[in-house]
């Protein structure tokens, strides 16, 4: 017979002070995730809440950052529901896949404004229809949708971090002294 977790910590004197702490928690996840703007929702996960100190986790450097700013809103926000004196973040990136290699991310959508589109159109009307270029050209207008019609919108958090990884792919390595 299975039970819930709420029954079996009920079950036991013993298990109440863990049950009582843990639903703590829950309910500071709730409320910080009804306090937090949408960027943070989902990336931010109380981790444990000891001697009057809420403890934080983000997958993100950056997110962390952008947070630090609002923490005493938060912490006095908060202080209803639990005593709190102080938060502490902690960044906690995803952990990785069995394998052992971080997972690959999902490839980016293309996009073209309608300028764009006119103009490579223009130019293919003027390339030979035999022509490799023409023909890359017109794959591009197919596979490539339209800037407004862009299905897979990132929140403004997730496209500055994807913007800090391909600014950061394009620096060369640095020997100790600074000299590439």
């Amino acid at each position: 017979m299975t039970r819930k977790l709420e029954e079996v910590f009920r079950l036991s004197e013993e298990l109440e002070p863990l049950r009582h702490h843990a639903m703590t928690l829950l309910r500071l996840q709730e409320k910080i995730d009804r306090l937090l703007e949408k960027e943070f929702q989902g990336r931010m996960f109380v981790a444990n809440l000891r001697e009057d100190t809420l403890y934080l986790h983000t997958p993100s450097a950056l997110a962390a950052a952008k947070l630090r700013n609002r923490l005493p809103s938060l912490m006095a926000a908060l202080g209803d529901s639990a005593p709190i004196t102080a938060i502490k973040l902690k960044v906690r990136p995803a952990p990785l896949p069995a394998s052992g290699m971080a997972a690959p991310r999902p490839p980016r959508m293309r996009t073209l404004g309608s300028g764009a589109r006119a103009a490579i159109a223009g130019l293919c009307a003027e390339i030979p229809p035999d022509s490799p270029l023409r023909q890359a050209l017109e794959r591009l207008l197919e596979h490539a949708a339209m800037a407004s019609e862009q299905g897979q919108k990132r929140d403004a958090l997730e496209y500055q971090e994807t913007k800090i990884d391909e600014d950061d792919a394009e620096r060369k390595p640095q020997d100790a002294f600074g000299v590439p």
